[in-house]
């Protein structure tokens, strides 16, 4: 196959005229069609003969990323298709067909490319069982077809339309089929940041949005101004005060005897100075001012400090939480958010260090007031300050809104 490509790469295109320009074009994708269908084969004789195993691998889509060293989405990917596409060979002999076989010989032939296989094999399988004994082969083979007149991306809306066709007793709406295709993907960046995806089942997403509903209302801010966050945002915020509430009554399971807990490690330079960055226990790199602000939640968190050679120097506390009567004391005084202008209930706060811990405040009730989820997480970015005053939590609006900086505070508090 290389020798071939030697002899392609020096040619100069620039010499064709556009009939055998567009003709070479055309077969160079026809022939990328086609090495799929190879690639099908070699991952099945891998998986016939063990190689994921006795390489040390743990399944076939790691063995695909270590030897070819492509992302592990893409490794999945090739595996999957390759389960579609490719026909077994047993240890004993026997020859298993390919599950998709009219994908099989087009992508062999390369007509349809490899997105347009994961089209119809997508479709097929959006069928239940009953649909897809009686009628799997024609829609495939008629999908298979289709492909050779659209793009992947025109084919799938043909294939919904055609499944939702089929669904004349809406039987694609059972909650089998629901259930069975339920899904729930949390990709992560290097910087920590995660693209989520999935697919829920009716109870699942009656269940966050009834959640969603309360959480991700707009907040009221200083001044009249309205929340800037858009709708999307507020139901990002209003999942991570939803997971702070059930991470503070401690009701998620243990992880190998260890309460769940956020891991942060960093050099202890860089948490004194806030300069550099930090890691997560999920392996995510954060900056370490990113890091204290978290470190100063209400969540369970433990920081690492590490010297220059790696060695652990110091740790934080990761009980460093307040206490239930600690809350009980502050719900008494504060009433809800203290944030100006914030009319969320105790319920839905968190207990924040007015002088953070990481910064060797304490965990007092002087030092500690309720502010929901938005708040805690945004007042420093905006500039804003906690301080007590005279024995309650107030708030030192940011320059640009007072340049005096006059402490304020939530009417709702209690008085002293």
């Amino acid at each position: 196959m290389s020798s071939v490509v030697d002899d392609l790469v020096p040619v100069d295109v620039a010499r064709c005229d556009d009939d055998v320009l567009l003709a070479s074009w055309r077969e160079l994708e026809r022939t990328r069609n086609r090495l799929a269908a190879v690639e099908h084969r070699l991952i099945a004789e891998a998986e016939r003969r063990g190689l994921p195993f006795t390489h040390g691998a743990r399944n076939t889509a790691g063995f695909v990323r270590a030897l070819l060293r492509v992302h592990p989405r893409e490794a999945v990917g090739r595996v999957r298709a390759a389960d579609a596409a490719a026909g077994r060979t047993t240890l004993t002999g026997e020859v298993v067909p390919a599950p998709f076989p009219a994908v099989a010989a087009a992508q062999a032939a390369g007509t349809i490319s490899p997105r347009h296989a994961q089209v119809i094999v997508a479709a097929v399988e959006r069928l239940p069982d009953v649909l897809r004994v009686e009628h799997g082969a024609r829609v495939e083979a008629d999908l298979v077809h289709y492909a050779e007149q659209f793009d992947p991306h025109q084919l799938g809306t043909l294939a919904l339309r055609v499944t939702t066709l089929m669904d004349q007793d809406g039987t694609l709406a059972d909650v089998e089929h629901r259930d069975r295709h339920r899904d729930l993907t949390i990709r992560q960046r290097p910087d920590g940041s995660a693209a989520i995806s999935g697919e829920a089942t009716a109870e699942l997403a009656e269940r966050l949005l009834t959640v969603l509903d309360a959480l991700a209302a707009p907040k009221p801010a200083e001044g009249g101004v309205r929340d800037p966050r858009t709708a999307g945002q507020r139901r990002h915020d209003g999942l991570m005060d939803a997971l702070d509430l059930v991470q503070r009554a401690e009701l998620v399971p243990s992880v190998a005897g260890i309460s769940t807990t956020v891991l942060l490690t960093t050099t202890a330079a860089n948490w004194s100075s806030g300069d550099g960055v930090a890691t997560t226990g999920h392996g995510a790199i954060l900056p370490t001012r990113e890091a204290v602000r978290l470190a100063g939640g209400d969540t369970r968190t433990m920081t690492i400090t590490l010297d220059r050679h790696g060695g652990v120097v110091g740790h934080t506390d990761a009980r460093r939480l307040f206490t239930e009567t600690q809350r009980l004391a502050m719900i008494a005084r504060d009433g809800g958010c203290t944030f100006p202008g914030c009319d969320v209930p105790p319920a839905w706060t968190q207990a924040h260090h007015v002088i953070d811990h990481a910064r060797g405040g304490p965990t007092t009730i002087a030092n500690g007031t309720l502010v929901c989820g938005h708040h805690h997480r945004q007042h420093q970015r905006q500039g804003w300050q906690s301080v007590m005053s005279d024995g309650r939590p107030a708030w030192l609006p940011p320059p640009w809104l007072d340049p005096h900086r006059r402490p304020r505070s939530n009417p709702r508090t209690r008085p002293g």
